[in-house]
């Protein structure tokens, strides 16, 4: 009478066969999702300018100072935008994000003439704050299709010191 024995190699072998089918999967799902967002027939020839980030007075609504990368959390900052580089058979929009990726300024969306007397787009302190939060900010221009981005044109990067 044979007794079955059971071989403790087959189960780890299978056990990392599993695993690396799985880590392929993921592997194909993230090129799969690169290659949506970032189609090869995207123009990147697109290129919207941020002129610079700026001091911010939001009782006046005027930018002052010069362009610069660093804030304190009492500080107002607002973003320029140069809009005629761009074509107007494209719709865009600019948008702040803050460490958390909430959305806290934006214009637009629109195409490019819609939007040039809208130059400044100034970072917001969220509702019930008094302050920024500190952090990192992004500045993102985007070119949208049908009502979705799809594309950054302009990026800017400032951070918010504590």
């Amino acid at each position: 009478m044979a007794v079955g024995v059971s071989d403790p190699v087959r189960t780890l072998y299978r056990t990392l066969l599993a695993y690396g089918a799985f880590a392929i999967l993921i592997l194909v799902a993230g090129v799969a999702e690169y290659v949506h967002f970032e189609p090869f027939t995207s123009s990147a020839s697109l290129h919207a300018k941020a002129v610079g980030v700026y001091a911010y007075d939001p009782a006046t609504k005027q930018t002052s100072g010069p362009d610069r990368e660093r804030f304190a959390r009492n500080e107002g900052f607002a973003a320029v935008v140069d809009w005629s580089g761009l074509p107007d058979n494209i719709t865009v929009e600019a948008v702040w994000f803050d460490s958390f990726e909430n959305v806290v300024g934006s214009v637009g969306p629109g195409v490019p003439s819609q939007l040039r007397s809208q130059t400044v787009v100034p970072a917001e302190v969220p509702e019930g704050l008094k302050y920024h939060l500190p952090g990192e900010y992004i500045f993102a221009i985007e070119r949208l299709d049908n009502g979705r981005p799809v594309e950054v044109i302009g990026r800017r990067v400032v951070y918010v010191e504590r």
